[in-house]
Parts: C-alpha cells; structure tokens; sequence
C-alpha cells in the first residue's frame, strides 16, 4: 500500500497540496518487478501511470530494422506511462518498459487517476503541466544539440 508520507518525497509531486497528495496516495499502489520484467509493452492497452521508487527501467522501442533500441534509463524519482492518461480511447503504450534491475514502483490505475482529475480539476492540471515538463526535458535531451558531421 502506498503512503501518504511516499509520495510526499517524491519531486514529481511538489506542487501538490497535502489534500491532492491523500487523495493519489489512496489509489496508488506499490509493485515489485524482477530484473527483466515488462512493466508494460508498446501497443498494448495502457492503464497505468508509474513512478519509480527503487530500481532502473529501460524504456525500449523497436527500430527501423527491427531491433529494441532504449530510449532512455528511467532512475528513481522519475514518471512515466503518460499514455494512460493523455491519450484518447483506446490509450496504447508507446515504448516497452523492461526492468534493468529489481525495482519497485508506485502504479496508479488510469481510470481512477482521471475520476480524481474529474473531481479536482486543479490536481489534473497540475500533474498534466509535470508530465508536459517531463516530456519536454525528454525530448531536450535526447535530441538537442544535434550533431553535424
């Protein structure tokens, strides 16, 4: 079960009040993977929204030529499934999550995430302004600079 006290350490949710953080802490729950696991995989339906809490994840996609490429090592602290809840229907997982090492991992259901959106639209705005800055920092630093040969 996740704690209240869990997701105040996480930076992820710094803006939150301690109202916004009760009501996430009571949908959340804490999942363990083994080195190797798929926490979830490209196509498939996306429910789940994730941080992680112990543990480093790979986020792979498949190449051009067939190949898993990683896209980037998730670290603790960090968010990811944006899918599950930016998505219209049906919502699909872009990239694979694969466990590096054992983790452990806070999971919240979509569906019960966008009821608390619905019921508080301050909280959805402010966990969709993270996951837009996350992206962005993403993308930042996968792609810029690009090299010139």
């Amino acid at each position: 079960m996740a704690t209240v006290q869990m997701l105040k350490n996480i930076p992820f949710f710094d803006e939150l009040s301690e109202a916004m953080i009760e009501r996430l802490a009571s949908v959340a729950e804490v999942r363990t993977y083994q080195e190797g696991d798929f926490l979830n995989k490209r196509k498939r339906e996306a429910n789940f929204f994730y941080i992680l809490l112990e543990g480093e994840i790979s986020l792979e996609v498949e190449n051009l030529t067939g190949k898993n490429v990683r896209l980037e090592t998730i670290a603790p602290g960090a968010a990811m499934g944006f899918s599950s809840l930016i998505e219209m229907d049906p919502k699909r997982y872009i990239s694979d999550a694969r466990a590096l090492t054992p983790v452990r991992i806070l999971r919240f259901p979509s569906h019960e995430m966008n009821r608390l959106f619905y019921q508080d639209f301050e909280l959805g705005y402010l966990i969709m302004k993270k996951i837009a800055w996350v992206a962005k920092q993403r993308l930042v630093n996968r792609t810029y600079p690009v090299e010139r040969p």
